[in-house]
């Protein structure tokens, strides 16, 4: 199917102002456009123009994204599933996550987040250890780490702990 000169243009320049807002993944892109009222074909072809011109580039966008949710203190499950969502490969997310995310990185971050979340727990919470601990527990998995580092986590607090008494 052919794309006409202008439908052609017009979407690549909506593409463009889409990019002048943020960054988008190619399916973002395409999601835009057809919301926009474009056709697939005039789609496909303002995305294909805005990766040739490297606007559009999912590898670089997934490693900003990455990036970003570290620095947000979130773990390996809850990065996948936001990358996912952004509509790029399992294959890049898989590739993304183990080249930029470190299983001591996630480990660092984990410790991080339940620390915080003791501090913010103040002492009210110190009289039911179990409550803490639970609190903690749920915490660590909301961000998405995965299972093997909150206990790897839970049992550094509480060898912490023990040390503390």
């Amino acid at each position: 199917m052919s794309v006409s000169g202008g439908a052609r243009d017009r979407a690549f320049e909506k593409a463009l102002s889409f990019l002048e807002k943020r960054d988008r993944t190619e399916r973002e892109v395409l999601e835009r456009l057809a919301k926009a009222g474009f056709d697939e074909a005039a789609a496909k072809d303002a995305a294909g123009r805005l990766k040739d011109l490297g606007y559009v580039n999912d590898a670089d966008y997934a490693q900003r994204f990455l990036e970003v949710l570290i620095a947000k203190g979130r773990g390996r499950l809850r990065i996948s599933e936001e990358l996912r969502r952004k509509g790029l490969s399992e294959e890049l997310v898989r590739y993304t996550i183990e080249d930029g995310y470190s299983r001591e990185a996630e480990l660092e971050a984990a410790m991080s987040a339940a620390e915080k979340t003791v501090l913010e727990m103040g002492t009210a919470a110190g009289a039911d250890v179990q409550k803490a601990r639970q609190k903690i527990n749920r915490r660590l998995v909301s961000l998405g780490f995965p299972y093997a580092a909150v206990g790897e986590v839970m049992r550094k607090l509480r060898a912490k702990e023990r040390t503390a008494e």
